[in-house]
């Protein structure tokens, strides 16, 4: 059996514009405080393996909440391997 929806009346749609962009200010305003910038990005096959071979991606997970959590895991730990990279040669850092 089938759910019916009445339509949303003119009423209701301004309602939950309202709220969603009431959700919209929050998240920019927690980003901002934090100094977190929020990036569109595209992910090709080649770098959703490496994602995989790193186990930062469980294999063959495709969802947008694994893959950015896996970019985020890997962005994350960016800095510090550099600090290593920059630990081991000093002379390539200058």
């Amino acid at each position: 059996m089938t759910e019916t929806h009445e339509p949303m009346t003119q009423a209701e749609r301004a309602a939950q514009r309202r709220k969603l962009n009431r959700e919209r200010a929050r998240a920019y305003r927690s980003r901002r405080r934090r100094g977190v910038v929020w990036a569109w990005i595209e992910i090709e096959p080649r770098a959703l393996a490496g994602l995989e071979r790193l186990a930062l991606l469980p294999a063959g997970e495709r969802g947008l909440e694994a893959v950015s959590d896996a970019v985020a895991r890997f962005v994350q730990a960016a800095a510090p391997l550099a600090a290593v990279g920059d630990a081991l040669w000093p002379e390539a850092a200058e």
